[in-house]
């Protein structure tokens, strides 16, 4: 896949998905399923999207929190099969476009368009003024056929990357798997920690995970883990640690059962399957190693009825 993350550039012969793509949930997934079939036309399937939340240029807000970081949207994207993902700054200069500029300079000049697809609530350029209505009505003289996609449901509500902010936000891993097709899911290097857990004889990696990246509640997973091509299961514990830290620090740190390798410096891929009890402060290490040991074969059990 061709990875684009400037304003310079310039394809032909596209067909381009459009849309901020936060959660690339099963309702976006409709929209690249169109451009992946316009392949059999000649033509190459892209992502246009931008390199930052729009908030982020907009109003200055800092503390916004992603579902996925760049990276791992890459990763989605490139499994699906895109050719194209064009990540353009999201500048201030760029958001005081008028929809008919960014039609005509950037989609149809820059990416290349023949085929745009878009659902039914996109709205772009300044102040979000444009609409399918704007992109329409210069579709017949810019030479590009329009597709609209309509929104998906799941229990009668719209899939939306909101209400899988809402699922993570309670710990509901089951409603945001469903909403993203996927398991909601943790990546990043494995870091050194402080080595407590293997004292305890509950060994854990430590993940480093940016602080802009929205996590789930404080708090103890059944988890599923990718590492070089090969599966394992074990539990996950997101927070401060609070018996053996005096911070506000969130960690990420995962027991892998039957796992003893060095990985240091390596990626890994958490995915988080099932919220199982919030993080507790305990009277001793040793409480916390009893619980620990609850927590895995809880584990165990989970992921034998699910395999």
């Amino acid at each position: 896949m061709e990875y684009i993350t400037s304003s310079d550039f310039h394809f032909k012969n596209t067909a381009v998905a459009l849309g901020k793509f936060e959660g690339i949930h099963r309702g976006h997934q409709l929209l690249m399923d169109e451009v992946k079939k316009q392949e059999l036309y000649g033509l190459q399937s892209v992502v246009f999207t931008f390199d930052r939340p729009t908030r982020l240029t907009l109003t200055g807000d800092t503390k916004y929190k992603q579902i996925y970081t760049k990276e791992e949207r890459k990763t989605i994207l490139e499994k699906r099969g895109i050719n194209i993902l064009i990540e353009h700054p999201f500048t201030k200069e760029f958001a005081a476009l008028t929809p008919e500029r960014f039609i005509r300079e950037v989609l149809v000049e820059k990416v290349g368009a023949k085929v745009i697809v878009v659902g039914t609530d996109f709205h772009f350029g300044k102040n979000r003024s444009g609409s399918i209505l704007d992109l329409e009505n210069l579709e017949e003289e810019c030479g590009y056929h329009l597709i609209v996609v309509e929104k998906l449901q799941l229990d009668g509500k719209d899939i939306s990357s909101t209400r899988i902010r809402a699922s993570l936000e309670k710990g509901d891993m089951e409603e945001a798997s469903a909403l993203l097709g996927r398991n909601y899911s943790v990546s990043g290097e494995i870091i050194h920690g402080n080595a407590l857990g293997r004292t305890i004889q509950v060994p854990t990696i430590n993940q480093k995970v940016p602080s802009f990246k929205l996590l789930p509640p404080n708090g103890v997973y059944v988890s599923k883990i990718h590492w070089n091509d090969e599966v394992y299961y074990g539990i996950t514990n997101i927070g401060t640690k609070p018996t053996v830290n005096d911070t506000s620090e969130k960690t990420v740190e995962t027991n892998i059962f039957d796992f003893d390798k060095d990985v240091y410096g390596e990626k890994m891929v958490v995915e988080l399957l099932h919220y199982h009890r919030k993080e507790s402060r305990f009277s001793s290490v040793e409480a916390l190693q009893t619980q620990l040991f609850k927590d895995i074969e809880f584990g165990k059990q989970f992921v034998a009825k699910i395999r």
